[in-house]
C-alpha cells in the first residue's frame, strides 16, 4: 500500500488557481508601458543609424549586395541611410513616445481608463512591426521621388496608418464630449493624432494608387514633401506642446500660469502649422502666393513657441532650484529652449535668400537634429522621467543615468546641430563662389567630424535612457501611485 506523505498533493482544490496571462495585455497602463519601451529601443536604433548617417558624409561609400530574389539587392548609400535615420527617429522614437504620452496623460486627465486598451496594445505591435518592415524596405526598394517620411512602400505605410487610427479611435472614445472642458494638452494631442492618421493614410493611398495608375513624378514629389513637413508641424510639434503643458505644472507642483495663454498657443499653432507645410511646394507649377503663404506661416510659428516659453517659464516661478537637478523639469526646460531656438532657425530658413543659399546642404540636417533631438526628444524625456516611475510603480528618478542622459543629450545635440548648420553655411558660400565639389567636401570635413562626435554623445544618451529603464524595472523599490480610473485633479490654471 502506497501512503501519500503530502495529503495536499491529492487536494488540488486547496491550491490557488494559476494566473492565466492574456495573449494581448489589457492592464490599465499596459499600452503606455509598451509604447515607452518601444520608444526607448527605437531611440537606441535611431541614434545608431544617425551616427552612420554622419559618418557616411565624412567618408562617402556605397554598398550593394544581391539578395538572389527578383533581382532585388540590399543597397547602402547616403540617401537610404538618411531616410532610415529620419524614419527611425520620427516614427520609431518620437511617435512611440508620443503615443505613450497620450496613453499616460489622457486617463489621468479624465479619470478613466483608456478605451479599448487591448486593441491599443495590438496597435503597439502593428505600429512597430510595420515600421521595422518599412525601415528594412528602404534599403531594398526604389525610393523614387519621395521625401524620407513618404519613402516606405504603401503596405507598411498602411500598417502605420492602421495603428495610428486605432490610437486615435481609443483617444476619441475615452475623452468623448468631455474634451470641450478638457485640459489644453488633450486639445494638442487630439489634433496631432487626427493629423498623423490622416497624413499616413494619404501616404498609403498614394502608394496604393501608384500600383495601378502611373502618377506624375512631380505630383508625387510635391505631395511627399508636403506630407513630410506637415508630419513635423502638426504631429511632432503638436504632441511636444501638449507634453510640455502637461509636465511642467506637475513637475513644479504649481498650476499653469495662464490657461488663456495656453489656449492662445493652441489656436495660433492650429492656424499656422498646416499652412506652413505649403512652403515646401517650391516648383514653378505652384502659384507663388501659395509658397509665400507657407513661408509666412513658418515664420509666424515663432509666435506659439514664444507664448509657450513665456507661459511655462512663469509656471516655474518659485521652483527654480528644480532646474539644477536631473528631474522632469530640467528636461522640460531644455526642450523649451530648443523649441524657441528651432522656431527661430526655421523662421530664418524660410526667407527666400537664406533658403536659396543653404537649401540642400547640411544646414537642413542640423536644424532637424535640433528639432528632433533637442525640442521634441527632451519633451519626451521629461514626460518619461515623470511617467515611467508611475507606470512601473517604482520609486525612481533623478539618478546618475538620468544625469548622463540629460547632459550627453544636451551637449551632443547642441554640438552636432551647430556643426552641421555651420557646415551648411560654409557649403552655401563655397557653392556660390563656384568651388569644385571635391574641394567643398574636403572643407566640410572640419564641420562633420565634430558633428559625428556630437551625435555619438546623443547615441550614448539613448543608451543611458534604455539602461535607466531596465534598472528602474529590475532594481527600483515598489511604490504606489494613483491608477487610471480614479479621478486625479489636473494642475491647470483654468
Amino acid at each position: 500500500m502506497t501512503v501519500n506523505r503530502n495529503p495536499k498533493k491529492s487536494r488540488p482544490y486547496d491550491q490557488p488557481p494559476k494566473r492565466r496571462r492574456r495573449l494581448i495585455p489589457n492592464g490599465p497602463d499596459s499600452a503606455a508601458i509598451g509604447f515607452f519601451v518601444a520608444a526607448a529601443v527605437w531611440l537606441a536604433i535611431a541614434t545608431g543609424i544617425g551616427v552612420l548617417a554622419v559618418a557616411i558624409r565624412i567618408i562617402p561609400f556605397e554598398l550593394s549586395l544581391p539578395l538572389g530574389l527578383f533581382d532585388l539587392s540590399f543597397e547602402l548609400g547616403r540617401r537610404r541611410v538618411d531616410a532610415a535615420f529620419i524614419n527611425a527617429t520620427v516614427f520609431g522614437w518620437l511617435t512611440n513616445a508620443g503615443f505613450g504620452a497620450i496613453a499616460f496623460m489622457v486617463p489621468r486627465l479624465f479619470g478613466r481608463s483608456l478605451a479599448g486598451i487591448a486593441l491599443v496594445n495590438l496597435g503597439v505591435a502593428i505600429w512597430n512591426m510595420a515600421l521595422a518592415g518599412g525601415l528594412a524596405s528602404l534599403y531594398v526598394f526604389d525610393l523614387g521621388p519621395n521625401a524620407a517620411l513618404s519613402a516606405m512602400p504603401w503596405l507598411f505605410e498602411g500598417g502605420l496608418a492602421t495603428a495610428a487610427l486605432i490610437v486615435t479611435g481609443s483617444y476619441l472614445a475615452t475623452v468623448g464630449p468631455a474634451i470641450r472642458s478638457g485640459y489644453v494638452s488633450t486639445w494638442f494631442a487630439g489634433i496631432a493624432l487626427l493629423s498623423l492618421a490622416g497624413l499616413l493614410g494619404l501616404n498609403a493611398t498614394i502608394g496604393l494608387v501608384e500600383l495601378f495608375v502611373e502618377l506624375p513624378a512631380l505630383g508625387v514629389a510635391l505631395a511627399s514633401v508636403f506630407v513630410e513637413r506637415a508630419l513635423v508641424t502638426m504631429w511632432l510639434l503638436g504632441i511636444a506642446y501638449g507634453t510640455l503643458h502637461y509636465v511642467v505644472p506637475r513637475a513644479t507642483g504649481q498650476p499653469l500660469a495662464s490657461g488663456g495663454l495656453a489656449i492662445l498657443t493652441w489656436l495660433t499653432w492650429l492656424a499656422l502649422a498646416p499652412i506652413s507645410a505649403l512652403a515646401m511646394l517650391s516648383d514653378s507649377s505652384v502659384p507663388f502666393v501659395v509658397t509665400t503663404l507657407g513661408s509666412v506661416a513658418t515664420m509666424l510659428l515663432l509666435v506659439p513657441a514664444a507664448l509657450t516659453f513665456v507661459n511655462l517659464v512663469q509656471s516655474m516661478h518659485g521652483r527654480w532650484t528644480l532646474l539644477y537637478g536631473t528631474g522632469a523639469l530640467a528636461f522640460a526646460a531644455v526642450s523649451i529652449a530648443f523649441l524657441l531656438g528651432t522656431s527661430l532657425l526655421e523662421a530664418i530658413g524660410a526667407l527666400r535668400n537664406v533658403d536659396a543659399a543653404v537649401g540642400g546642404t547640411d544646414w537642413e540636417r542640423g536644424v532637424f537634429i535640433w528639432a528632433a533631438y533637442g525640442a521634441f526628444s527632451f519633451a519626451a524625456f521629461a514626460l518619461a522621467e515623470h511617467a515611467l516611475p508611475r507606470l512601473l510603480r517604482r520609486a525612481w528618478g533623478a539618478g546618475p543615468l538620468a544625469g548622463a542622459q540629460l547632459w550627453l543629450g544636451l551637449g551632443g545635440a547642441t554640438l552636432a546641430g551647430l556643426c552641421l548648420m555651420g557646415g551648411g553655411l560654409a557649403e552655401g558660400s563655397l557653392r556660390a563662389a563656384g568651388t569644385a565639389p571635391e574641394a567643398i567636401d574636403a572643407a566640410l570635413v572640419f564641420y562633420r567630424v565634430p558633428a559625428f562626435l556630437g551625435f555619438g554623445m546623443v547615441a550614448l544618451a539613448g543608451l543611458a535612457m534604455l539602461a535607466n529603464l531596465f534598472l528602474m524595472y529590475t532594481s527600483g523599490p515598489r511604490a504606489d501611485y494613483v491608477i487610471p480610473g480614479q479621478a486625479a485633479p489636473a494642475a491647470t490654471g483654468h
